[in-house]
């Protein structure tokens, strides 16, 4: 599609399915919950959604489609997103926001929390410094 409604600087996850002349295109954000779907670039179904599945239908050319939303492993952030047509699995694609090797996921979120540790001591011992005794 020459101008396709996901190329933005959106932050999260996206993924294109194509159903012979028709593109689907699904969006799903890792920091807001807000998951879009849009068909040629109009927007058909859009929800926020907090837990680890969600659906979205919608109708096209006299056939149901159904898109699902899948949180298979929070700790990497791996997200399956379906398409099926009339109760008919199309496509499935996995997606994640960290690394697919639980090992060095581990180590990102290891890392992440020695600095958060880090920081908050240096915060604590600045203010301190500044204010007095805590």
């Amino acid at each position: 599609m020459n101008n396709d409604i996901l190329n933005t600087k959106k932050l999260g996850y996206k993924f294109y399915f194509q159903d012979g002349d028709d593109q689907i295109a699904c969006f799903g954000s890792y920091f807001t919950g807000k998951e879009e779907v849009y068909i040629n670039d109009e927007l058909v179904s859009e929800k926020r959604n907090i837990s680890v599945t969600s659906k979205h239908q919608f109708e096209l050319s006299g056939n149901t489609f159904n898109v699902k939303f899948e949180m298979l492993n929070i700790l990497t952030g791996r997200l399956q997103c379906s398409l099926f047509k009339n109760k008919k699995l199309v496509k499935s694609y996995e997606q994640s926001s960290l690394f697919n090797n639980p090992k060095t996921s581990l180590k990102v979120l290891a890392g992440c929390f020695l600095g958060g540790l880090i920081g908050g001591y240096l915060l604590i011992t600045i203010l301190e410094f500044l204010i007095g005794e805590l």
